[in-house]
């Protein structure tokens, strides 16, 4: 993909999706910058971006309203008149065992990281093949598959979800979109800073991750033309614990 592509971001104001934004935007991006609760911070990082010279847009919506979905993709098209590619970062952490768990909450997860992602993926397609053009798909998913806790069996499920139909979309979507995925591992601390020194003695590269080493995964499965339907781990070799 040119350096002038338009890049859907999702959940893109804060976290790990900043990065990605700012790193993408920093390598002549377009960013369509989603946000749907942080909408002071997609303006205030729009505004940085901005002063040196990328072009970013806001949207602001909430993917868990799959009615509204689709009017949300088009919206997305609307600043640039297009979108090539797009990045399924959006997420929410919320623990919550078995026990706690309720509909309600297992629904939210499986549609917020499961559902939105799916059919932005669609729309993605619609739009890409009516151009005669092609793109990629990047979704977030978690190390942590592989070894889930007990704290949150619903974001685990609705995350496995997105990972499983990274392969499947991989094989629908072709060839006008390339689906792959990213797994990051321990790249963000929220406060626990006792867990990451801890990972830091346990990873096989005796270091944890940050939110750059992500972004520069994303770029690479934005450009690489010849691969699809892969997951890949960033996350220090976790996955070989």
């Amino acid at each position: 993909m040119d350096r002038k592509s338009v890049v859907v971001v999702t959940g893109g104001a804060k976290r790990v999706g900043r990065d990605i934004a700012t790193y993408l935007a920093s390598k002549g991006y377009q960013i369509v910058l989603h946000c749907n609760t942080s909408r002071n911070e997609a303006e205030q990082l729009k505004q940085d971006l901005e002063k040196n010279g990328a072009e970013v847009a806001v949207v602001q919506g909430d993917l868990t309203d799959l009615s509204q979905l689709e009017t949300l993709f088009l919206r997305f098209i609307e600043p640039f008149g297009c979108v090539d590619a797009l990045v399924n970062n959006a997420s929410q952490f919320i623990p919550c065992t078995i026990e706690m768990l309720t509909l309600e909450a297992y629904r939210s997860d499986m549609a917020l990281h499961a559902d939105a992602p799916f059919f932005l993926a669609k729309y993605l397609y619609e739009h890409l093949k009516k151009r005669k053009a092609r793109g990629a798909v990047v979704n977030l998913t978690d190390t942590k598959l592989s070894s889930p806790t007990p704290s949150r069996p619903s974001y685990y499920c609705s995350k496995g979800n997105l990972q499983e139909q990274t392969r499947i979309l991989a094989a629908s979507l072709a060839p006008y979109v390339r689906v792959n995925a990213i797994a990051p591992g321990v790249v963000l601390s929220s406060g626990d800073d006792a867990y990451f020194a801890k990972m830091e003695q346990l990873l096989p590269l005796r270091r944890c991750g940050t939110p750059r080493d992500v972004s520069e995964a994303v770029l690479y499965l934005l450009c690489a033309e010849f691969v699809t339907g892969v997951t890949l781990e960033v996350d220090g070799g976790q996955h070989l614990l």
